[in-house]
C-alpha cells in the first residue's frame, strides 16, 4: 500500500476501534445521551436530554418515575412500547432484569390509604348505613370481609366488587381517573414478588395500555404535563411543531 494512504488507514482503524468500543461497552458504563432522536409518524423529535438533566439538577427520578435516582435508569421506550401485543407479552420477561419487574408488577395492594375514622367522623358521621347494609342484612356494622371473600361465591359477590361498587356511590371521581385513582385508597406492595408475576388482568379489568401508557401517550403525558405545570415549554394542542419536525 502506498505510504500516502497510511494516515487514512490509521484514522479508519481508530474510528473502527472507537465504534466497536462504544458498541461493546455495557449500558451502565455509558454516559447519558446529550440528545435523543425519537421517530414517529407525527414527525421526528430531537429531545435535548442533557439540558433537561441540568434543569432538573441531575434528579433522574423527576422524569424516570421508576427510578430511585440511579444514574442509568431504563429508557422510556423499554416499558412504554408502541403497542402491547402478543409479542411484547411473550418476550418482555426475558428482556428485563428481574429486579425491574416491580416497576410494573406488584404482589398485592393494601387499603392503608383508606381511613375508616375519617369516614365515620367527617364524611358520614353517625350514618353507618351510608356504606354498610341496612339492619335487615347487617344488624350491626361489621367488616366487609366477614361475608365478602376474595373470590365470588354463589349468591355472594367478591370483596373487591362489593367494596368498589359501594365506594363508587360517593367517589365516582376516583374510578373515572382510572388506575391513577387507585392510590386514593390502595398502596402497592412489592415485597415478596415472585420471579413469575401474575398477569395484570388477574386483578385489573383495564387493558394493559390503560395501565401502562404506550410510547406516544407516555411522552405526551410526561413532557406536556411538566411543561404545563412549569408554564414553560410547548404543551398545547397547537404546539406540536415546536417538538415535531416535518
Amino acid at each position: 500500500m502506498p505510504r500516502r494512504y497510511y494516515p487514512i488507514a490509521i484514522l479508519t482503524g481508530l474510528f473502527f476501534i472507537a465504534a466497536l468500543t462504544g458498541y461493546l461497552t455495557p449500558d451502565e458504563q455509558r454516559q447519558a445521551p446529550t440528545r435523543t432522536l425519537l421517530n414517529n409518524k407525527a414527525g421526528k423529535v430531537i429531545f435535548a436530554h442533557a439540558s433537561h438533566v441540568e434543569l432538573q439538577n441531575q434528579e433522574c427520578v423527576t422524569c424516570h418515575h421508576t427510578s430511585t435516582n440511579e444514574q442509568r435508569p431504563l429508557q422510556c421506550s423499554r416499558c412504554h412500547v408502541k403497542r402491547f401485543d402478543a409479542g411484547f407479552l411473550a418476550n418482555h420477561p426475558s428482556e428485563f432484569d428481574q429486579t425491574q419487574c416491580v416497576h410494573c408488577h406488584h404482589r398485592t395492594a393494601t387499603i392503608e390509604n383508606f381511613s375508616h375514622d375519617a369516614h365515620t367522623e367527617d364524611y358520614v358521621p353517625e350514618d353507618c348505613q351510608a356504606c354498610h347494609h341496612d339492619k335487615s342484612i347487617e344488624p350491626e356494622p361489621q367488616s366487609c370481609s366477614n361475608c365478602h371473600k376474595e373470590n365470588a361465591t354463589e349468591g355472594m359477590i367478591s370483596l373487591k366488587e362489593a367494596s368498589h361498587s359501594r365506594c363508587a356511590d360517593c367517589h365516582d371521581d376516583f374510578f373515572e381517573a382510572g388506575p391513577k385513582g387507585c392510590k386514593k385508597c390502595h398502596a402497592r406492595k412489592t415485597e415478596g414478588l415472585t420471579p413469575a408475576p401474575q398477569r395484570c388482568s388477574s386483578c385489573h379489568e383495564e387493558s394493559i395500555d390503560m395501565l401502562i401508557p404506550t410510547t406516544t401517550n407516555a411522552y405526551h403525558a410526561q413532557c406536556r404535563g411538566c411543561h404545563e405545570h412549569q408554564s414553560s415549554g410547548p404543551y398545547g394542542d397547537d404546539s406540536c411543531y415546536k417538538c415535531h419536525m416535518k
